[in-house]
């Protein structure tokens, strides 16, 4: 197997999975999980057509014009959005970022813990613009700290605080912009909060909420805030038809992320949840020099409609002999001595799709490559598939989009 495909492979397990303390015997993480069953679990020759009756569901689930749309959140999409039409769900796009995120693991994209120098800066708006009646806009600086837009004729007020209780605001890298008058290109930086709010009310009624706050920490610009947590509901705010939270921080012991959003009709409800945690050591992180020891990794991830149930649990443990770096990544054969157990499942309407189980270390082959010695498992045409991880993967492959 090439050096590239042993990255893809392993560093997409890396990236899916975790290690908890305080193990217990029914520890799912130390157990392999049940094969797949003939006739019970979802053929994967199907898995293309079942995605699409799922993402037809989920169109029709967040349509306006649902006619089982909640009433709060209808009137709040009538106000702003009159002629939209479903929202999409594009299946290809979580394969498009993760390529992206792979591509900065395996060095193809170079980080720098250098910020560049300021050329231009786009502060936050602030003050208030008022849509008169009559047609005409009255403008006032205040306030100072927010940005405000009053809509006289529908009685639609929405509020953004932008230093709320003081909190300071940051500056963030946001690319270049070509100057005509200068003949160059110059980079531009963005304000962005770190104690902010925002409401939207009609006539007095609160219709959409949210709260963001976050702890930037020394390298911002480069390897991004040292936390992050977003919270926003739409319609009401007591049992909100519409709602999403998400919370993210990356500290010494490694990286968290967990985040969910839940839509609700007056007759169905539609939600998905992901809950990531990568253990390890962090070392210079704000430096050129940065490294992360992996020590493991869980991810749990659950989508859930009407008639659509898909929950996945990637268990990676007791890894060890891996070291990722700038420098280490750049070396033949990074992961030759990487060692460490693999136990995950994929699900649909609570029977497993797919399993995969075993020691992600290299096995006697000759191209230093882990996975083969993970076994994976599935029903495809009707019967029982059991391969070890390269050969699954190669099998995978052909069931998706050419």
């Amino acid at each position: 197997m090439k050096r590239t495909t042993a990255l893809l492979t392993v560093g997409a397990l890396l990236l899916a999975s975790c290690d908890r303390t305080g193990r217990t015997p029914t520890d799912p993480a130390q157990q392999e999980p049940a094969a797949p069953v003939v006739g019970k679990s979802l053929d994967l020759q199907k898995a293309p057509e079942t995605a699409a009756a799922a993402a037809q569901q989920f169109n029709t689930l967040t349509n306006p014009a649902n006619p089982d749309l909640d009433p709060d959140l209808k009137t709040l999409m009538g106000l702003f959005m009159p002629q939209s039409g479903p929202m999409s769900l594009s299946l290809d796009r979580p394969t498009q970022i993760g390529r992206q995120l792979l591509g900065r693991v395996t060095g193809r994209s170079q980080l720098s813990s250098q910020s560049v120098v300021v050329g231009i800066r786009e502060a936050l708006p602030t003050g208030t613009v008022t849509l008169k009646t009559d047609g005409t806009v009255s403008e006032s600086a205040t306030p100072t700290d927010g940005a405000v837009m009053i809509n006289e004729a529908t009685g639609v007020r929405v509020e953004a605080k932008w230093r709320v209780n003081g909190a300071p605001t940051v500056w963030v890298d946001s690319g270049t912009r070509y100057d005509s008058m200068q003949n160059t290109w110059v980079p531009v930086q963005t304000e962005v909060p770190t104690n902010a709010s925002g409401t939207i009310t009609e006539k007095g009624t609160a219709r959409a909420g949210a709260t963001f706050t976050m702890t930037p920490g020394g390298c911002l610009n480069t390897f991004g805030p040292d936390a992050l947590k977003l919270n926003a509901w739409a319609g009401r705010q007591t049992n909100a038809p519409l709602s999403m939270n998400l919370e993210y921080n990356w500290g010494a012991q490694g990286l968290k992320l967990k985040a969910d959003a839940k839509h609700t009709t007056t007759k169905n409800t539609g939600s998905v949840s992901v809950d990531f945690s990568l253990d390890g050591a962090t070392a210079n992180r704000c430096t050129d020099t940065l490294t992360f020891t992996p020590s493991g990794a869980t991810l749990t991830a659950d989508l859930t409609l009407p008639n659509h149930k898909v929950a996945s649990a990637v268990y990676l443990r007791d890894v060890k002999n891996i070291v990722i770096s700038d420098a280490e990544l750049k070396k033949e054969n990074f992961f030759r001595n990487v060692s460490g157990t693999l136990n995950a499942a994929l699900s649909y309407n609570d029977s497993n799709v797919l399993t995969a189980s075993g020691s992600i270390a290299d096995g006697n082959d000759m191209d230093f490559a882990p996975g083969d010695q993970v076994t994976v498992k599935y029903v495809r045409d009707g019967k029982l598939i059991e391969k070890k991880l390269p050969d699954a993967l190669k099998d995978l492959s052909t069931l998706l989009p050419q």
